[in-house]
């Protein structure tokens, strides 16, 4: 018998962004649709506050779909979202602690929740895993070499509920993460499949790309198979940045103007950033960046130029300077190391003209 289940995380409802309430109710759609129950591995509410305001709309959502089983573990933000006096609906099961949950197929959920100061192999350890049946829910972050952006990226949020290398390879069949935002990530440690679906929802700039959901495929005595499915309606953050060298300022125009064109769509927010240095007059090159961002600014779902460049000057009609940046763009090196070269360059013959 095989048992499909979508796995998400990270909604961070709140009152003031109403559209992820949409986005929710679109999830419990699509796991209707594909799966036989849905998986929020954490941070469903912002806070606790939001939790108390929102909890009537989500239990809606979640019972308008009727015999659809809903498993869900606190976060680090909601972790005071689910005592045993609310309710949630008949059909979700809260995991306030470490237990199991037996599914059809001879499978176990076992839901590990954030609780405080707390780490995954102290909890991990209430519960004697099955590595050929158990599927595993926990919010927090994995530390390992191959997944060293995950704790990178979340700087000081890395210091929730760490879970390692040790504590899941070879133990247990799948384990569904929470917590890390940014995009999809699937690792493989031995026979354990462990899935960071990334939020449903641009939570940041860092959240770039489309969103996804997670849906596992489970059959014992088969490996089990993940793909990802598209958050269809969640608008998502594309980052673009453009390297401008003084004397190409034209060439950069019409390169930032045909990439915004490839990138336009209704769901995308487009993050640019315009930097380096320039040799016309900053007022008529910021001009011709605001006429492109006013002309698609209705095709993006938000649309951001930053210019971030430096004007240098007469100090750029010399031939020298003229031939030293021409060669430099010919450079095969990245945009952001040439345009450091040129700036050090600049800077130290401005202090021996002084």
């Amino acid at each position: 018998m095989q048992i499909k289940l979508v796995h998400t995380a990270d909604i961070h409802l709140k009152r003031e962004d109403p559209f992820r309430l949409n986005i929710l109710s679109w999830i419990i759609s699509k796991t209707k649709e594909l799966a036989d129950g849905l998986i929020i591995a954490g941070d469903l509410f912002e806070n606790n506050t939001e939790a108390s305001f929102l909890r009537g709309s989500v239990r809606e959502i979640f019972e308008k779909i009727q015999n659809l089983p809903i498993f869900i573990v606190p976060g680090n933000h909601d972790y005071g979202s689910y005592s045993p006096d609310t309710f949630y609906g008949e059909n979700v099961v809260v995991f306030n602690s470490p237990a199991f949950h037996i599914i059809p197929g001879g499978m176990r959920i076992i839901g590990i929740p954030f609780k405080p100061g707390s780490d995954f192999s102290t909890l991990i350890e209430k519960i004697k895993i099955n590595p050929d049946t158990d599927i595993v829910i926990t919010h927090g972050t994995l530390y390992d070499r191959e997944s060293s952006r995950i704790y990178t990226e979340l700087g000081e949020d890395a210091k929730y509920m760490p879970v390692y290398k040790w504590d899941i390879e070879n133990k247990m069949r799948y384990l569904a993460l929470g917590h890390y935002h940014s995009r999809f990530i699937h690792l493989t440690y031995g026979k354990t499949q462990v899935v960071y679906p990334g939020s449903p929802v641009a939570t940041s700039k860092r959240a770039t790309g489309m969103r996804y959901l997670a849906l596992g495929h489970f059959k014992r005595s088969e490996p089990v198979r993940i793909e990802r499915i598209p958050v269809e309606i969640s608008p998502y953050w594309k980052k673009i940045e453009w390297m401008v060298f003084p004397g190409k300022e034209e060439k950069v125009v019409k390169k930032i103007e045909k990439d915004i064109q490839k990138a336009r769509g209704t769901k995308t927010m487009l993050d640019g950033h315009i930097k380096g240095s320039i040799a016309i007059s900053e007022i008529d090159f910021r001009e011709k960046i605001r006429e492109i961002e006013q002309k698609y600014q209705n095709e993006f779902k938000l649309l951001e130029l930053q210019i971030e460049v430096s004007y240098w000057t007469d100090i750029l009609k010399n031939p020298t300077i003229a031939s030293f940046i021409e060669k430099l763009e010919k450079v095969n090196r990245d945009d952001s190391v040439k345009q450091r070269a040129l700036e050090l360059t600049l800077s130290a013959l401005e202090k021996l003209r002084a």
